[in-house]
């Protein structure tokens, strides 16, 4: 636990509001409505790798047409708790450099979302399910760990919206700059990925095992996440419309909770911290 609080009070002295975090986006939506924003730097050719600054740029991009489907949870408290514990595990990943930002959306479904650049989302539907600030910091861990891993970029390269022989010079907006409509063509292959389709059954179980071992590095219980699975099975029994969505893009929770069974049994101890879950997230 010592490990973890130190970790919280370094970050709670710099942390923002994810109000403050994602004002930019909004104000570009809220400005452009029906129009991605600009400005992203893009790779030349299929087969370059995309730099840091392009992620960013592309993980804006997505996150604007994120913050267009679900507004942006108005609990600063509960926006600083999540923000928190995001940047506790991330501080762990193979990435922490990243600027990472992490957000609750207002929505009924349970997901969250992962964009290029380290920009994370979590549904209030998904934080409903959640008992414990272990089960969150998992939670969180496996959309580090889209990122980490990358696995929306390589969705978007696969697309080849961004081909070879493209020309952006003669962008109206300047060199090597993004325009409207192809924003719109790398936000909607994105989108379709997270809310749609899916990226796969390998990279949701690769992002279970990473995300997991990034809340254990962290000093979090590693099997609190099998809790959490067991909630999503239950909503999934039941039919519920709020598990439709992620049911679409995601393997069942059974075979994600059989895939992680040594992961978790790698390492014993760490905390739960429901106590504290529950106290962050009261409402009063």
């Amino acid at each position: 636990m010592r490990v973890i609080t130190i970790v919280i009070l370094t970050i709670l002295v710099t942390a923002a509001s994810a109000s403050a975090q994602f004002g930019d986006i909004l104000d570009k939506v809220n400005r452009n409505k029906g129009k991605i924003m600009r400005g992203a730097k893009v790779a030349r050719e299929a087969t370059k790798e995309f730099t840091e600054e392009e992620e960013i740029a592309l993980g804006r991009v997505v996150g604007a047409q994120i913050l267009a489907t679900f507004p942006l949870s108005t609990n600063d408290r509960l926006q600083n708790y999540v923000t928190l514990v995001g940047n506790t595990v991330a501080a762990y990943s193979s990435r922490s450099t990243l600027p990472w930002h992490f957000a609750v959306v207002e929505t009924t479904i349970v997901n969250a979302f992962s964009a290029p650049g380290g920009y994370v989302f979590i549904t209030t539907g998904a934080m409903n399910q959640v008992k414990s600030e272990a089960e969150l910091a998992a939670i969180l861990g496996h959309e580090i760990a889209h990122t980490t891993e990358r696995h929306i970029l390589k969705e978007i390269k696969r697309a080849n919206v961004i081909s070879a022989g493209t020309d952006l010079a003669q962008s109206q907006y300047g060199p090597g700059r993004l325009t409207d409509e192809l924003a719109e063509k790398v936000a909607k292959v994105a989108i379709d990925k997270l809310f749609k389709t899916g990226i796969g059954r390998k990279e949701e179980l690769e992002a279970d095992r990473v995300g997991v071992t990034l809340a254990g590095q962290a000093g979090y219980r590693k099997e609190a996440f099998l809790a959490f699975l067991k909630s999503l099975s239950a909503l999934e029994k039941s039919n519920s419309s709020a598990f439709r969505q992620l049911a679409a893009t995601h393997p069942r929770p059974q075979d994600r909770d059989q895939a992680l069974r040594s992961v978790v049994a790698s390492q014993s101890g760490g905390q739960l911290l429901a106590e504290r879950w529950q106290t962050w997230t009261a409402t009063n």
